[in-house]
């Protein structure tokens, strides 16, 4: 009897970690509580020249790790240019409005803003919507690209569609790639950015010629009027969990 009872108990717990690294593997969808895209912006900020690294080190010390007990700063994600490393894009993602406040006044966000001033060239805050936000429940990534697009704005709608069939596909389908962010300009929607999150230089590679893409790239090819990737310095990105829907539910 003792052994039937440890044998269904082993069989659950391998049930349930299976379950768990099932979910981890998985692609989820970024959603406030109401079932919402979360509020977003793309923060630029340009250090004086080669300052960057300290001013990842003031953010790290001040405000990094009060935003990670903020339960509404959903993620902060970002990359420093390979051509211009004095540059750092930022996505915020955000609950809300609201959240977005409280993260900006708080007491460790002032001290990260006082001790970054003397090496901030300049910051610039692109106000945007998000069109599709997905990503696995946890992992590293390495290797970022983010992109600037210019869609046709008649071709707008079909872009979007596209675009979140793909990310779908690509995270829940491909090991390596973690997280797929595409986002549209808020006063000008056919500017899209995007961020893509992979776990490393293989998984980038893999990705990018793999045959779901070779079939997804085409057709693309008439819709941009131009187009730019920005390649980052290796990263070192943890992903967040909070706001995910999994299985329908919230995180």
């Amino acid at each position: 009897m003792k052994n039937k009872l440890a044998k269904k108990a082993a069989a659950l717990l391998v049930g349930g970690v299976a379950m768990i690294a099932a979910s981890a593997a998985m692609a989820h969808p970024i959603r406030t509580p109401e079932g919402n895209l979360p509020m977003i912006h793309w923060a630029v900020v340009e250090s004086t020249p080669g300052d960057m690294a300290k001013m990842g080190a003031i953010a790290a010390a001040t405000v990094g790790p009060t935003a990670a007990g903020e339960a509404g700063t959903y993620a902060l994600y970002g990359g420093i240019d390979e051509e211009n490393p004095d540059v750092l894009r930022l996505l915020e993602i955000y609950e809300s409005y609201e959240a977005y406040r409280i993260h900006s006044t708080s007491e460790a966000f002032q001290e990260y803003r006082a001790q970054r001033f003397p090496i901030l060239k300049s910051l610039k805050i692109l106000e945007a919507n998000a069109i599709v936000l997905e990503q696995k429940a946890e992992g590293v990534g390495t290797v970022v690209f983010m992109h600037r697009y210019e869609v046709r704005p008649e071709r707008l709608a079909e872009y979007q569609h596209a675009v979140k069939e793909e990310a779908i596909r690509a995270v829940r389908d491909d090991d390596g790639v973690l997280g797929m962010f595409v986002t549209a300009e808020h006063d000008a929607p056919n500017i899209i950015h995007t961020m893509e999150i992979y776990r490393d230089e293989t998984a980038y590679e893999r990705y990018v010629t793999s045959e779901a893409y070779g079939n997804y790239l085409p057709k693309l090819s008439s819709i941009f009027l131009s187009a730019r990737e920005i390649k980052n310095q290796p990263s070192h990105i943890v992903l967040s969990a909070k706001g995910l829907r999994v299985s329908g539910k919230r995180a």
